[in-house]
């Protein structure tokens, strides 16, 4: 090929991708910061959407103390296939006020229930990261008339832990830690080894600490029995987990999927951890679009 045929090769690829965004045939997810009052609380919560969503909102839940921040890879992705995706910023995070003690996961729950309220919403697609999956199972058990399906990412609580005692805790807990070893703990805990570095040092440098709420979670977390949010309803669910993850190994899906049937939808990725939505997000988000295809309302 000539360098003039190169050249008008590359001004019709320019001129193609102009007119599908003028023609709207690719969508760029808008990004949203807005304050829902409840009543008992006020909570902060991010938006992604486009002008073409489906009318159908999944409402996305931080894993332990965690802020919006967590989907923000993600978010934009599951936007773009036409949903809209709120992640909220539960109470002590952000700008989100609330009280703390005394709080069960069903606290939690009905905080959620009252977001789709407040938003005139019938129902909504639960998602839930790490401790947001055992809130969203709890909002399923308790307001089934809400939720249509739950997507759990890092699904766990029966299979303990592969990490040592006390390092997660320590990496989210304590923000005087020197930088060095906040990496080395996010390595052990939060990401495969083959994630890059690059990905690590900016999970590390961009963590915010929210020690509070982070507290309030654990104590509810606690003081209510696996009983009482384990099944998650009797809705559809999917599991993605990765097959890399020492938080919350991947046996937690294997068991729940033998448990419960084909009422499982369970994906497993390879290369990721328990941090899977910053490591594979392109991967994460088709496996919950995917999902979500099937079980509309």
């Amino acid at each position: 090929m000539s360098s003039n045929a190169k050249i008008a090769q590359a001004y019709l690829k320019i001129l193609v991708t102009i007119i599908l965004v003028i023609c709207g045939n690719t969508l760029v997810a808008d990004q949203s910061q807005r304050s829902i009052d409840i009543g008992h609380a006020q909570l902060n919560v991010s938006v992604w959407e486009t002008d073409n969503h489906k009318q159908e909102t999944i409402l996305a839940l931080p894993g332990s103390g965690g802020d919006d921040s967590r989907y923000k890879y993600i978010g934009p992705l599951i936007a773009d296939a036409g949903y809209r995706l709120i992640a909220i910023n539960q109470r002590g995070i952000k700008d989100s006020s609330g009280e703390l003690e005394g709080l069960t996961l069903h606290d939690y729950a009905a905080d959620v229930a009252a977001i789709v309220d407040a938003l005139g919403l019938e129902k909504v697609h639960m998602l839930g990261w790490a401790l947001g999956n055992r809130i969203s199972r709890v909002v399923a058990t308790d307001y089934p008339n809400k939720v249509a399906s739950i997507s759990l990412i890092a699904a766990g609580g029966l299979v303990k832990p592969l990490t040592e005692p006390g390092e997660l805790g320590r990496l989210l807990g304590e923000a005087e830690l020197p930088e060095q070893e906040k990496i080395e703990l996010a390595r052990r805990t939060l990401f495969s080894s083959e994630s890059s570095d690059e990905l690590v040092w900016d999970y590390v440098r961009n963590l915010k600490y929210w020690s509070q709420a982070r507290a309030s979670q654990r104590r509810a977390n606690r003081d209510t029995p696996a009983e009482q949010w384990w099944a998650g309803g009797t809705g559809p669910m999917l599991i993605v987990q990765g097959l890399d993850d020492k938080t919350a190994p991947p046996e937690n899906g294997t068991r729940m999927k033998a448990e419960f049937g084909d009422r499982i939808t369970l994906v497993n990725l390879e290369a990721a951890g328990h941090a899977m939505g910053l490591e594979k997000p392109r991967e994460t988000a088709d496996a919950i679009i995917a999902f979500l295809a099937k079980h509309p309302f």
